[in-house]
């Protein structure tokens, strides 16, 4: 749930509660990262609640990694953790300083700052049971893409030349050569990857309701994590095709000759590449030889594995399950199975979701976003479209599986780059390119209503006969095109001054307010009505 939605849950909570009632109302705080919205928690500050309770339970829940100095701002007045070195200190009761409607500031660690912007958004008469301060509700880790794949990451690398951290799932990790004592969970914190942050739920156990337990804040440990990974991916994968190729090699050659003299020479490859890669998964994900295959696993093998495969003609998603029809049944023939009219009968249910998955624009755009990091990590322009171009074809064929040190490889890679980006690729990554800023702007809102926005309005442009998106610079397009969304969302009403929301815009994107709304207004004459 959003966090608003979390708080009125909260409230109407502490409502039925039975916790005590205070002499005075309890402040309801929210508090959020300034620069990582996603992260955000409610607390429950009772009347006499210090200061410096406030910034322990911040520090214990959220940024404590090195014992850094911390301070707030509030009213124009600065309020320290080395009371010592400074006039004002933290012990201060709250209600002396903020009151509803009140904003203020924190700052944890003035060399490498995790700031934080606060909220008293309410006040109850319940009062936390246990102490002055009690957590009431908090985001859901977010979601990070792993660098690799662009699916979901489960844990952090290190990597300390670069004081940086990168985001891996656990298959993607298996990929890498990873130093075990530099992985870490990834925290559900505004200071994630910074200064070495971990988080310690034994601590920010303090400042939860009654009923918790250290697990349900961090459920595993890395190293439980880290069990779970197999040693050498590619090794497994080779080994898994010498099993196969010892199994029934011969006859997926007879097979693929049979293609050949039936349909020709370029069937005959989308044949031979789809039925080894099919049954190199079936050995690996289901651990079964083909005279065990099932049902169930062969058409979730379909949609889930094959559909995957991240470069291929344009015609092998119509084609990739009639081959895979015939080679059941030259299997069957064969005596390898008995069950081929069943397999059969299920590939054939599942093709349309196969065809779905194997062309949808998720599973594009995350091969895009991984390849455009590489792109940037090795120091590509990616505003050159040509270089770009050749940068990400060579990635793609790597990925497919293709040797990049085969001279025939290297014969082909040099006929297809020879002349250029293609015109109309060329606007495929150009507005790819357009969206992915959009979408970078975009995650520090609580739901995908503006980002959705924004694929519509990509689109629009993008299918309107003047190519519009073809011209003008890249930036300010995505930055008129999330300031359009915001406007359409009334996020942004025109009449107001400069809104908040549309100075974070110019400052995100490096662009000035008075250029986004020219170009938000000559956008809109290529948008329908």
């Amino acid at each position: 749930m959003t966090k608003w939605k979390a708080l009125k849950h909260g409230t109407e909570c502490l409502q039925a509660s039975g916790w005590p009632t205070g002499e005075e109302p309890s402040l309801l705080i929210m508090i959020q990262g300034r620069y990582h919205k996603e992260y955000w928690l409610v607390v429950l500050a009772r009347h006499d609640a210090r200061l410096g309770d406030l910034d322990q339970l911040i520090r214990d829940v959220w940024v404590e990694c090195c014992e850094h100095l911390s301070s707030f701002r509030i009213g124009g007045a600065t309020y320290d953790s080395d009371a010592e070195r400074f006039t004002n200190g933290m012990n201060v009761p709250l209600s002396h300083l903020i009151a509803p409607g009140s904003t203020f500031t924190y700052d944890y660690d003035f060399g490498s700052p995790t700031s934080l912007d606060l909220k008293v958004i309410g006040e109850t008469s319940v009062a936390p049971r246990d102490g002055p301060l009690c957590l009431i509700a908090r985001n859901d880790p977010p979601i990070i893409p792993c660098d690799l794949c662009g699916g979901e990451a489960e844990l952090a690398l290190n990597d300390f030349d670069e004081d940086f951290q990168h985001y891996y799932c656990r298959e993607c990790l298996s990929s890498t050569e990873y130093d075990p004592d530099c992985v870490d969970l990834i925290a559900n914190s505004p200071r994630n990857g910074v200064c070495g942050y971990v988080e310690d739920p034994d601590t920010a156990l303090l400042w939860y309701p009654p009923g918790w337990s250290a697990d349900e804040i961090v459920p595993e440990e890395p190293g439980e994590l880290l069990d779970e990974i197999p040693l050498d991916d590619e090794t497994e994968v080779n080994a898994a095709m010498a099993a196969v190729i010892q199994d029934i090699g011969p006859d997926i050659n007879e097979f693929v000759e049979a293609e050949r003299a039936a349909y020709g020479e370029g069937i005959a490859c989308m044949a031979g590449d789809t039925v080894m890669a099919f049954c190199t998964f079936m050995y690996i994900v289901y651990e079964v030889k083909i005279d065990a295959w099932d049902a169930l696993s062969v058409q979730r093998c379909l949609v889930d594995e094959l559909s995957q495969n991240p470069i291929f003609p344009e015609d092998w998603p119509e084609n990739a399950v009639p081959i895979l029809c015939r080679f059941l049944t030259h299997m069957e023939a064969s005596g390898h199975l008995t069950n081929a009219s069943e397999l059969i009968a299920v590939l054939k249910e599942a093709e349309p979701a196969f065809q779905k998955a194997a062309t949808s624009p998720e599973k594009g755009q995350a091969i895009f976003k991984l390849i455009l990091m590489k792109a940037e990590e090795a120091g590509v322009d990616t505003d050159d479209l040509d270089a770009f171009f050749n940068f990400a074809v060579r990635e793609l064929v790597e990925m497919a599986g293709f040797d990049l040190d085969n001279e025939e490889v290297q014969k082909e890679l040099s006929n297809l780059l020879e002349g250029g980006t293609p015109e109309a690729l060329a606007g495929n990554i150009r507005a790819a390119m357009i969206f992915e800023r959009c979408e970078d702007f975009c995650q520090r809102f609580p739901d995908n209503t503006i980002l959705e926005h924004c694929r519509r309005i990509v689109k629009d442009l993008f299918d309107h006969p003047a190519a519009p998106l073809a011209r003008g610079d890249a930036v300010l397009w995505s930055a008129a095109i999330v300031y359009a969304a915001c406007q359409d969302e009334d996020l942004i009403r025109p009449g107001r001054g400069a809104p908040p929301l549309g100075q974070e815009i110019s400052s995100f994107f490096g662009v000035e307010r008075a250029s986004i709304r020219n170009k938000v207004r000559a956008m809109r004459a290529f948008l329908p009505d």
